[in-house]
Order: structure tokens, then sequence, then C-alpha cells
């Protein structure tokens, strides 16, 4: 049963490529790409390392399955140790042979069936596990992105105080200034100093949030190329997204696990026709020093056990099967519901944060800044304009972060670029 092109879209260097073009990717020097991120995750993250050992161990169940039973040595000494003619070993009745099981009526393939869908199994983990890896390496990095719009925020918001600073002590050594706007300045710059460290120290967090992805303590870049692109002008159609859920990886498990539940089934049933053995050997007489062949053949009788409980269990494995089915289905219609909702929601707040929030907030700032150049407005009015706008454009990063981290989950739920 081939698996593959479940996951073509998601874990192909195509879908990795129009992941890295969606964020307007650029290199630079110590800067990494998205798709320098993601390769390096699926190369070096330790959880995808053990699946390579889980590969080889299917394979050797598969090798166990299909090689037949191994013949039996056969060594029988008979008349030998007793009395009058029978005394010693001189006519002793030598057979030496070898017998072999003959299993019946398709055992053996079944068996090599039932493992070969234990390596499908496998191979859907490992795909569902890179999938995973893909979004969580994509996650981060959008982290990495935002939290460097927080800094650059930051930094650009201190320039703004430092420069309010300057030109309050500017006023005050002409004689015009005060000491309370002074004192008001001083404040304003050294909240917006303590906002530009925090801002550095949570980017310098999540670059090595996104290092640890390949296992890294310490981030070899100092940047992540891209930017947070604006949303798209139109969410992704819902039931589109719902009716993909039959690809995902767990639903795949859970249906070939119904194959599989079903080919063992047919298997126990097949147990109840007996298994054949058949022998052959050579004899040798010693009191008349004549040979002989022997052949032997061995049948058990199901009189009393015909599998039974093997059956029973085959079954009831069946069912179980059958009912994981529909609950992984389940669970990843309501996660793709549940992302789609997000995405939603972020996408609307973006909306009002960019546009009538964003709009507000820069129009009061630059009428206040305007008005305290003549003298109209009070240096704290200043300053809490400028709060309100560092306020409202850090809301907006957020709002882009939540939107794209909503977008990358329902990405890797249904394996495409949306």
């Amino acid at each position: 049963m081939n698996q593959t092109p479940i996951f073509s879209h998601l874990s192909s260097p195509a879908f990795v490529l129009a992941l890295a073009l969606l964020y307007s990717v650029t290199t630079a020097a110590e800067t990494i790409s998205l798709t320098d991120a993601v390769s390096r995750a699926i190369a070096k993250h330790p959880s995808l390392a053990v699946f390579d050992s889980e590969t080889r161990l299917a394979e050797a169940k598969i090798i166990s399955a299909l090689m037949p039973p191994n013949p039996e040595l056969e060594t029988e000494v008979e008349d030998v140790l007793g009395t009058g003619d029978l005394d010693g070993f001189q006519s002793a009745v030598y057979t030496v042979g070898i017998s072999q099981l003959i299993e019946t009526a398709g055992k053996r393939k079944l068996r090599g069936e039932v493992a070969r869908f234990g390596e499908s199994a496998q191979e859907l983990q490992y795909e569902a596990a890179k999938r995973e890896i893909i979004a969580e390496t994509g996650r981060r990095y959008i982290r990495v992105l935002a939290a460097q719009s927080e800094e650059a925020n930051a930094k650009a918001d201190f320039a703004i105080a430092n420069e309010a600073y300057r030109a309050i002590e500017q006023q005050i050594e002409e004689g015009r200034g005060s000491s309370i706007q002074s004192g008001q300045a001083l404040l304003g710059r050294n909240e917006a100093k303590l906002g530009q460290d925090t801002a550095s120290r949570h980017a310098a967090l999540a670059r090595q949030q996104l290092s640890a992805m390949w296992a890294s303590a310490k981030p070899d870049f100092s940047s992540v190329s891209g930017q947070l692109s604006k949303p798209k002008a139109a969410l992704p159609d819902l039931d589109t997204l719902v009716a993909s859920s039959a690809d995902h990886p767990a639903v795949a498990m859970a249906k070939a696990g119904v194959t599989a539940a079903d080919t063992n089934l047919t298997l126990e049933e097949r147990k109840k026709v007996p298994d054949l053995t058949v022998g052959f050997g050579f004899r040798h007489e010693a009191s008349i020093d004549d040979n002989a062949v022997v052949f032997g053949l061995s049948l058990p009788l199901p009189l009393f056990q015909q599998n039974e409980g093997g059956i029973a269990e085959a079954e009831a494995t069946l069912a179980k099967s059958e009912a994981l089915v529909a609950e992984a289905r389940m669970k990843v219609e309501m996660q793709i519901a549940e992302s789609h909702m997000r995405l939603s929601v972020a996408r609307s707040q973006y909306e009002l944060v960019a546009g009538e929030m964003l709009s507000a907030a820069v129009d009061h700032y630059e009428a206040v800044s305007e008005g305290f150049k003549l003298g109209r407005i009070s240096f704290l009015e200043l300053l809490e304009s400028r709060r309100a706008l560092n306020a409202v454009r850090k809301q907006r990063i957020e709002t882009l972060s939540q939107y794209h981290s909503a977008r990358i989950a329902l990405e890797a739920i249904t394996g495409n670029s949306l």
C-alpha cells in the first residue's frame, strides 16, 4: 500500500519553498532563511533520528514473517541394551531423518502482509513527525520575525524618546524648559530603553528556541530573513479544508490499521487449517545389516481447538480499528476548525489594529507633537500619546504573528500551502 502522495505537498521541497516565499525571503550575512531553518530541522532534529532504527526494525519483522520454519533433524536408536538377543547394540536399529513443517492455506504470505502493514505504518509515522517538525520550525521562525519587528519598533521608540529628552534638555539650557518636563522626558527615555532591552532579550530567546529545532543550544545566526506579510484578502474555505482531513497522516494510519486488522483476521481464520509435517529418513538394522528408507506424514486433528480465541481477538481488533478511523478524522476536523477560527479572529483583529487603531494613534501623536511644539500641549500628554502609538504598533505585530501561526497550523494539518 503506497501512502506517499498523502504527504507530498508538505514534506516536498516545493512546499518548503512556497512557505519561504510567503515571508518575502532575502539573505544576508549571519542571516538564515526559512528554507535553511527547515532543512536543518529535518536533518538534525532528534525525534526524526529514531525513525532510521524503527524502519530497520520494521524491515526485520517482514523478513522474520516470511521465513519458513526450519527443518528438524531426528535421530533414533531402538532395540539396544536389552536382554537376550537385544543385549548391547548387536540388534540395534538406527534411524536418521529430517522432518519439515509445511504451512498450509497461505499463512506465511498473510504473515508477511501483516508485517508490511507495520512497515507502512512506520512510514506514515515518520511523515507525520516530519510534517510536525516543519510546522513547528515555521512557528518558531515566525516568532523570531515578530521579535525582530518588536525589537526594531522598540529601537525606534527609544530614538524618539531620546530625541525628546535631548530637546527638553536643550530648552532648559536656553532657559525655556522646566525641571518637571526634564523629569518626565527622562522617565519616558528610561521607559523606552527598558522596552528596547526587553525586546532584545525576547529576540535572543526566540532565536535560541528556533536553533533548538536542530539541536543547537547556541544560535549561529543573528537574524532571520523576511517579514510578516499582511493577511490575504480572503480566508481559505473551511469546507474544503475539512474535506482534506481524509489525507491527514493520523487518518491514513487509522485506515492502514483497519486493513492490517482485516488481514490478521484472515490469518487467524486460516489457522484452523492444520499444517502438514513431512519426514524423510534412513534406517539401518544392525542384526541383519540391512538399510531402508523411511517416509513420514503428520497432521494435527482439529477436534478440540480451532483457534476460536485467536479469531475472536482479531475480530475485536478489527472493530476497534474501524472505530479509530472515525475518531482520528473527528480530531483532525476539530483541529482544522479551531485553527481556521484562530486565523479568522487574528485577521479581523489585524484589520482593526492596522486600520482604524493605528491610523488614529498616528494622527493623535502627530497632532499632540505639533501642539507641543507650539506650546499648547504638555510634555506629559506627548509622552502618553507616544506610549499609545507604541502599544498599537506592538498589537499590530502580535496580531500578524497570531495570523501566521494559525496559518502554519492549518498548513501542517492539511498538508497544503494556503
